[in-house]
C-alpha cells in the first residue's frame, strides 16, 4: 500500500510517502528547486519520494492534499461578507475573495496535475488542522493523547482541539479567523520590521533581550475567554482584511504601541520589549488552552502541530505549567508537515490500518555514496582527501576552533539541521557565536545557535532530563555548566537543545563522543548548512558550492574532508 501526501499551492510545498504504514520519504520542494518557501506543486519532491520508495505514480493506490479547497474558499467569502462595513471595505474584501479564488483554482488543480503525471489512484483533500493533528499524533508512540493545533489559519479555522485514540481523531473544539495566534504573531512579526510568515523565529530569539513590558497593551488585542479560549480584536489590524486574514498592524495599532520598525533599521529597547511581550502573550494564551485541553481528556500526553509549535520556547513552556507529563511534536510542524499527516491520517482514519510506525529520528530526504560525493569533489575542483574516522577528524578540527560543514548519509525533514546537514562549531568559544553568525550567516547578532548534546548527558547541562531530538524545546541551562558552553546559552540563560544519541544517528553521535574525549564537553554548536536566504543544502555539490562560498574552514562530507586552496 502506497500513499502521497501533498503540500501545494500556498506556501512551503512539500510531498511525502508512506509504504504499508511507515513514513518511507518526506521532502520540501525548496531543498530540490534552491527557492526557499516555495509555492506551487511539489514536481521534485513527490520524483523524490517515488524514487525513494522504488515505486512508479501509477502503483501509488491513494493520495492526500492537506486543505478542503472549496471549504476555504467558503471560508473567505462568509467571513469576508459578514465583516464588511464600508463600500471601501467592500473593494477590498472583492479584491481577497478574487485572489482566493485564484487559489482555489490552483488547489483544485492538484488532482489534474497528479492524473497528468500518470496517478491512478484516489485523492483525498483532508481538512487542514486534521492533517495537522495526524502529522503528530499518528507518528507519536502515543495510544491516546490531546492534540493541540495553531497556525494562522486553516479553511476557517485557526486553533483546534482534538483527542487522539488509536486510529481516530476526534475534535472537541475549535477557534475560528480572525482570531488567529499565527496571525497575530505574523503581523507583530511584519511591524518589528521582519517577514511575516517567514522570520517569526527571529521575533522569538529576539524576546528574550526584552522584557514584557507591553503585555497590559497586548491584553488590549487579544484577551482570553472560558473553555480555553481566545478572542483578537481586529480594531488592531487593518480593517477590513477581510478579516478572513490579518495582515497588517492598523492605526490603532501603532497608537497603542508606537511607530512600526522598517526593515535595516537599528534594533532598540522598545522592540526587544514588544518582542517579549508578545512572545509572552503567546505562551499564556497557549498554556490557558492547553490547561483547558488536559481538563477535558485527562491524558498526560500531549502532541503539538502548526506553524505556532514551531516557537520552541512555548512549547516548554507548555510542558512546564501544564499537568502534561510527555509532549510530541515531529520536526515538521509547519505546513510541510501535513504531507505526512493526510497520508497517515489516509492510512489509519480512513482506511483503519493499524499503528505501527513512530518518528524517532528526523532522516528521510536523500542520501548519497561516497561515489557520488567523489564526483561532486572533483566537478567543484576543490582540496580534498578521504579518513579513515571522518567522525574523530571532524571532532578535532572543532576542538582547534574551526568551523566544519558537516554533510552525512539523509536529509533531514523541517526547517532544523539536525546533524546531517549541519555547521558545527565549539561551544565552548564565548567568541564562536559572533564568528559564525559575521563570517557564514551573515544574520541578526542576537540570534542563537543550538547545542547539540549526547543522549545521556542532557541532565548534567540543562535542567531537563528526556529527549529533544527535534530541536523543539527550549530549556534551561544549569548556571554552573552555562560557562562551559557560552556560545550556545541564550540571553536569558535557554538553550534550544538537540539530543543525540548512538541510535538514531550513529555518525553524529560519534563525533560529539569524540569531541567530549579530547575536551571533556559532550556539546558542539549546531546550526543549519546554508546561507542567509538560501534553504538548507540537499545534494554534495549543493553542499560544496555553500562551503566554497561561506566563511567555512572545512567540510566534512561522507568521508571526505575538504579545505580550500591556498
Amino acid at each position: 500500500m502506497h500513499i502521497i501526501g501533498l503540500v501545494a499551492q500556498y506556501h512551503d510545498s512539500a510531498c511525502a510517502i508512506v509504504k504499508d504504514g511507515k513514513v518511507v520519504a518526506a521532502s520540501e520542494e525548496e531543498r530540490f528547486n534552491r527557492v526557499k518557501h516555495s509555492q506551487g506543486f511539489p514536481e521534485l519532491a513527490l520524483r523524490y519520494c517515488l524514487e525513494e520508495c522504488g515505486v512508479d505514480i501509477e502503483d501509488v493506490e491513494y493520495a492526500g492534499y492537506y486543505f478542503k479547497p472549496a471549504k476555504r474558499l467558503y471560508g473567505v467569502v462568509t467571513s469576508s461578507i459578514a465583516n464588511t462595513k464600508t463600500m471601501k471595505g467592500a473593494r477590498k474584501s472583492w479584491g481577497f475573495i478574487k485572489r482566493s479564488y485564484t487559489q482555489f483554482k490552483m488547489a483544485s488543480a492538484v488532482e489534474d496535475i497528479l492524473k497528468e503525471n500518470g496517478f491512478k489512484g484516489k485523492l483525498y483533500n483532508i481538512e487542514h488542522h486534521i492533517a495537522h493533528a495526524a502529522s503528530s499524533f499518528f507518528v507519536s508512540p502515543f495510544e491516546r493523547a490531546a492534540i493541540l493545533t495553531a497556525d494562522a489559519t486553516g479553511e476557517t479555522s485557526s486553533t483546534q482541539l482534538a483527542l487522539g485514540e488509536d486510529r481516530e481523531i476526534k475534535i472537541l473544539d475549535e477557534i475560528r479567523q480572525p482570531h488567529s495566534l499565527g496571525y497575530l504573531y505574523a503581523a507583530v512579526t511584519q511591524y518589528l520590521g521582519f517577514k511575516r510568515n517567514s522570520d517569526e523565529y527571529k521575533v522569538m530569539g529576539l524576546a528574550a533581550y526584552g522584557k514584557p513590558t507591553y503585555v497590559d497593551k497586548f491584553r488590549k488585542v487579544i484577551r482570553l475567554v472560558p473553555e480555553g479560549k481566545f478572542e483578537v480584536d481586529t480594531r488592531y489590524f487593518t480593517p477590513p482584511s477581510p478579516p478572513a486574514e490579518i495582515k497588517k498592524i492598523s492605526k490603532s495599532f501603532i497608537k497603542l504601541f508606537g511607530p512600526p520598525r522598517d526593515k535595516g533599521e537599528p534594533i532598540d529597547e522598545r522592540h526587544a520589549d514588544i518582542a517579549a511581550s508578545l512572545q509572552y502573550i503567546l505562551e499564556e494564551t497557549l498554556i490557558h488552552i492547553a490547561r483547558h485541553l488536559y481538563s477535558v481528556t485527562g491524558t498526560k500526553n500531549l502532541c503539538l502541530a502548526g506553524g505556532v509549535a514551531l516557537n520552541c520556547v512555548a512549547n516548554a513552556k507548555i510542558l512546564e505549567a501544564t499537568e502534561f507529563e510527555n509532549i510530541f511534536i515531529q520536526p515538521a510542524a509547519n505546513d510541510p508537515g501535513c504531507a505526512i499527516g493526510t497520508a497517515m491520517y489516509i492510512q489509519h482514519s480512513i482506511l483503519g490500518r493499524p499503528r505501527e510506525y513512530v518518528m524517532v529520528d528526523p532522516y528521510l530526504g536523500p542520501k548519497f555514496s561516497n561515489e557520488q560525493i567523489e564526483d561532486a569533489l572533483r566537478s567543484e575542483g576543490v582540496e580534498y582527501e578521504r579518513c579513515e574516522n571522518i567522525e574523530r577528524r571532524a571532532a578535532e578540527l572543532i576542538a582547534e576552533g574551526n568551523i566544519v560543514g558537516w554533510f552525512q548519509g539523509r536529509m533531514e525533514w523541517g526547517p532544523r539541521a539536525l546533524g546531517n546537514r549541519s555547521i558545527l562549531a565549539d561551544a565552548r568559544r564565548a567568541d564562536m557565536k559572533d564568528i559564525v553568525n559575521r563570517r557564514i550567516k551573515m544574520r541578526e547578532p542576537f540570534r542563537p545557535f543550538a547545542p547539540a548534546v549526547l543522549r545521556e548527558h542532557v541532565d548534567e547541562f540543562f535542567e531537563f532530563s528526556g529527549d529533544s531530538p527535534f530541536m523543539l524545546l527550549a530549556v534551561r541551562v544549569k548556571p554552573d555548566k552555562a560557562k562551559l558552553i557560552p556560545s550556545v546559552v541564550h540571553v536569558d540563560n535557554t538553550a534550544r537543545i538537540q539530543t543525540v544519541s548512538e541510535k538514531n544517528n550513529q555518525r553524529f553521535y560519534k563525533l560529539i563522543k569524540h569531541f567530549k574525549e579530547i575536551t571533556g564537553v559532550p556539546v558542539v554548536l549546531n546550526t543549519s548548512f546554508n546561507v542567509q536566504g538560501e534553504p538548507i543544502v540537499c545534494t554534495p555539490v549543493d553542499g560544496v558550492r555553500c562551503f566554497k562560498n561561506a566563511g567555512l574552514d572545512y567540510l566534512c562530507i561522507g568521508d571526505y574532508l575538504v579545505w580550500k586552496k591556498k
